[in-house]
């Protein structure tokens, strides 16, 4: 069956051999990894970097930065939670035949 083969499949077979055991035995080293490490801290702080310039230029046009977007989605759902919450007790109450006790003034 290898005679069969078309010629371009010959050489990628003949350079993944002798390219394949260099590059495998890279990443699965120790320098490989750590190189991985560095290269994704770096990028994390441009990132940062770069997620802090557009905040501030966003802020200075009294526009929301995507960080308000997601606090204000975060205290929605803690609103929502709540509210689902109280729900549930109110209809609780209700299958119980209890009727919910009106809280006092402070």
């Amino acid at each position: 069956m290898a005679q069969n083969q078309p010629t371009w499949l010959k050489l990628v077979h003949r350079a993944e051999r002798a390219v394949g055991d260099h590059v495998e035995a890279f990443v699965t080293s120790d320098v490989y990894f750590d190189l991985l490490t560095q290269g994704t801290r770096a990028s994390r702080r441009v990132l940062q970097a770069a997620e802090s310039v557009s905040r501030e230029w966003l802020h200075l046009w009294n526009l929301p930065a995507s960080s308000d977007v997601r606090r204000l989605h975060e205290q929605l759902s803690r609103v929502e939670r709540t509210l689902a919450d109280v729900a549930k007790e109110v209809n609780d109450r209700a299958e119980n035949g209890a009727r919910p006790k009106p809280e006092k003034p402070q």
